[in-house]
């Protein structure tokens, strides 16, 4: 613990001089902003500006922007990581997407359906880095407003509307230099986006198109126990996996995307605002052997077409659409209201996969026996409404700001997957498993901040929910019994009252201070209820076959949360600095793990949910930014979140849960360290370093990642970025970035980029 001492005492002895310092513009921390209706944010919350974004982070998509937020962590696999950049919170990690909440203008992009870092993470297309206006993170489900999915944090963008006529385009390129075991490359990746809009009496509109060509380094790595590479392998349990026989999932995507957004102001008293986005993706990927016996490797163990490399040989296409109306009225000056109403759904959502390869790696297509695979999403989709309003009233008694709500929520899973011969152009086939089913969600809840007196602040709230199943069908071929001909599920209802408390006060000095308590039931998604996920053995002479697991969705329950947090922040003329020390205790804790569950395939390996009974987490964030510190123009910032979470309870009715109790929580990181940099000599230059570190953590309840720093692993990294920003004149703007500057080498289940050149070039007018 001592170092989280030392850099508590820094923090100290910057906040220290710069309260000394002559008054300079202040920066927007906290507090009260326009978030759409939703009540003011009672705990810890910190604010992100667009400038900010634009001078100390290489952005080439939206979640980048994110990228050195307190306690935060982003997780972009490579360059053509479209859908699968999730998002880690202060105690919940990467494969815990539905832990999160993240708004677009009051309209959410969180995917609803899965809770993990692949199919889980936010429809970030609905919004693109050059129409971001702010950012606010929250931390803790504080807020009534918000469902159980706010147990990690709520990330509220706000876009820009124009008020005058306005054009840009943003044109970006990377270059990534990657060399790890048997593969060495650069992978050049490009995107170019477009924005034009206007304001003329009651309109304001915007439309903006973004398109994106890029190259990855290998998302994979395909092992097996023949001697036939000088790659030795070691599993992250230390023991022997064999060897390295290639590398796989070596991507080349392309992505568009389109994004229009209308605000019509009817009246003084009301106005309505169309949002309509579509996202279109195709992915190719493809293998390299490091088999030995000719110049080029072979693909095959043996001379006939084999399995050994073929999982990692798909197309995925993908067309999405998103679309929202939000209706905003005021009466008076007391009352507020909105309502909002929004739809996701995948028109196109289909892979294809070769099931067998030549020995020369060439595929194989159309053979009797030799079939590959369709996975198909089509149909999926979900909807949200929403109807809050906000009233202010002042008593004798004292100032009243009441908000109050409904919210409605429907969740589509279709998931099925085909074994096919033709599976380069068949649209079906023989169905080897399904996974179906619905979730919906009706709430209603309400929030009093009490003004006791111009210091302190009483926020109470309650929140009460009512979450539904139905229509499940679970169909898996690799299983025995009813399961393998397919099995209608059987439908469930819970109920939950959920209260929220918050005590705020204004200290003398600048010094602010905030308890808060809450509970909150976080309910499972389609994904963690109905989803089948495949998995192939590794590799032998024989080849491998894929499998498929699904788990029993009687097993699965909600999430009962409770947390509680009290943060200290001290704000000063050009900076602050903040301390707060949280805890959360969850009961029927839904973990997200990396093993070998299926007792029919014991050598297949899956990711997989199961629920524990009970997980207590405690920890400590400190976290700071100051301007202008000891040399005008140089600005410093970071954070420090230290996390203690365990496994307290086990229900033990299984043989992986047994033998758990006093294990930390897989996916909890302990240690995450953030620092930015940023020196503005003048108005022109910007020229940015900044830090970001995470400890390794556990991936499984049985704790055993001895050797993390492997594939399938969680390694810890410490990884730097540089950014320098040159404004040329009024219209053009250019930079240039090295991400990961030392070609830290690690991994996060995947390997992860090396060093990366990022070049910008901006053109507005307005």
């Amino acid at each position: 613990m001592h170092y989280y001492l030392i850099a508590a005492m820094c923090f100290m002895v910057i906040g220290v001089h710069a309260e000394h310092l002559s008054e300079l513009e202040s920066i927007s921390i906290s507090g009260s902003i326009d978030r759409n209706l939703l009540p003011q944010f009672s705990a810890s919350s910190i604010t992100l500006e667009e400038q900010t974004m634009n001078d100390t982070v290489n952005i080439v998509d939206t979640p980048d922007a994110l990228k050195y937020v307190p306690s935060l962590m982003i997780r972009k696999r490579d360059s053509a990581d479209y859908g699968g950049a999730s998002v880690a919170t202060r105690i919940w990690g990467i494969s815990y997407s539905a832990k999160s909440i993240v708004n677009v203008d009051g309209v959410p992009i969180s995917n609803q359906l899965y809770n993990d870092n692949n199919y889980g993470p936010p429809r970030w297309f609905m919004v693109s880095p050059e129409e971001i206006q702010r950012i606010e993170v929250m931390y803790g489900p504080y807020s009534a407003a918000y469902s159980g999915n706010s147990m990690g944090a709520v990330i509220d963008i706000t876009s820009k509307m124009p008020d005058q006529f306005m054009a840009v385009v943003n044109a970006t390129g990377s270059l990534q230099t990657f060399n790890k075991l048997g593969t060495n490359d650069n992978y050049l990746s490009g995107s170019i986006a477009t924005l034009i809009g206007d304001h003329s009496d009651d309109t304001s509109w915007r439309f903006s198109v973004n398109h994106s060509d890029a190259n990855t380094q290998p998302r994979a790595f395909v092992t097996g126990t023949s001697p036939v590479t000088p790659y030795s392998y070691s599993k992250k349990d230390g023991t022997n996996g064999g060897y390295y026989l290639g590398s796989s999932n070596l991507l080349h995507g392309v992505s568009d995307d389109a994004n229009f957004k209308l605000k019509y102001e009817m009246s003084p008293s009301l106005s309505i605002t169309l949002h309509t986005g579509v996202w279109t993706g195709t992915t190719d990927s493809k293998v390299q052997s490091y088999l030995l016996g000719s110049p080029n490797g072979s693909y095959c163990l043996s001379n006939a077409p084999c399995t050994t490399f073929a999982s990692g040989v798909y197309s995925l296409s993908q067309q999405h659409f998103m679309n929202s109306v939000t209706l905003s009225g005021k009466n008076f000056s007391k009352f507020e209201w909105e309502a909002v109403l929004s739809n996701v759904y995948y028109d196109k959502n289909l892979q294809r996969t070769a099931g067998y390869l030549n020995q020369d790696g060439s595929i194989v297509n159309n053979v009797a026996g030799k079939n590959g695979t369709l996975s198909d999403y089509n149909g999926t989709g979900w909807t949200n409404a929403d109807w809050r309003g906000n009233y202010k009233l002042d008593t004798g008694l004292g100032k009243h700001t009441i908000s109050f709500g409904a919210h409605y929520d429907y969740n589509r899973l279709n998931n099925t997957q085909y074994s096919v011969a033709d599976w380069l152009n068949a649209q079906t086939g023989n169905v080897a498993a399904v996974g179906q089913g619905v979730t919906q969600t009706a709430a209603l809840w309400a929030q009093d901040t009490f003004y006791i007196n111009d210091v302190l602040r009483l926020t109470s709230g309650l929140r009460y929910e009512s979450w539904k199943t139905f229509d499940g069908y679970l169909l898996n071929s690799s299983a025995t019994g009813s399961i393998a001909q397919g099995m209608s599920q059987v439908a469930t209802q819970y109920d939950h009252f959920s209260p929220k408390l918050s005590l705020s006060y204004d200290a003398p000095n600048d010094w602010m201070s905030s308890v808060s308590v809450a509970n909150a039931m976080r309910f499972p998604t389609a994904g963690e209820l109905y989803n089948v996920v495949s998995s192939t053995t590794t590799a032998s002479a024989t080849g491998q076959a894929t499998k498929y697991f699904a788990p029993d969705p009687s097993k699965i329950r909600p999430e009962n949360v409770w947390s509680a947090e009290w943060s200290v922040e001290k704000k000063l003329s050009n900076g602050f600095f903040k301390t707060a020390l949280f805890t959360e205790q969850v009961e029927d804790a839904l973990i997200s793990q990396y093993g070998y569950p299926d007792t029919n395939n014991p050598s297949y390996f899956y990711s997989y949910w199961q629920n524990v009974k009970k997980v207590r987490s405690y920890g400590v964030e400190l976290s700071g930014q100051m301007r202008d510190l000891y040399l005008k123009g140089f600005d410093l910032g970071g954070s420090v979140t230290a996390v203690d979470s365990t496994i307290v309870e086990s229900d033990g009715l299984d043989s992986r849960k047994q033998g758990i109790v006093g294990n930390p929580t897989p996916g909890v990181s302990p240690l995450r360290i953030t620092g930015v940099a940023t020196y503005r000599p003048n108005e022109k230059w910007a020229f940015t370093w900044g830090g970001r570190y995470q400890r390794q953590f556990a991936s499984s309840i049985d704790n055993n990642d001895v050797n993390a720093n492997t594939y399938l692993g969680f390694s810890g990294y410490f990884v730097m970025d540089v950014k320098a920003r040159y404004q040329i004149d009024q219209h053009w703007r250019a930079s240039f970035g090295i991400d990961n500057l030392a070609n830290r080498d690690y991994f996060m289940y995947h390997p992860f980029p090396q060093r990366t050149f990022v070049a910008n070039l901006r053109y507005s007018y307005n």
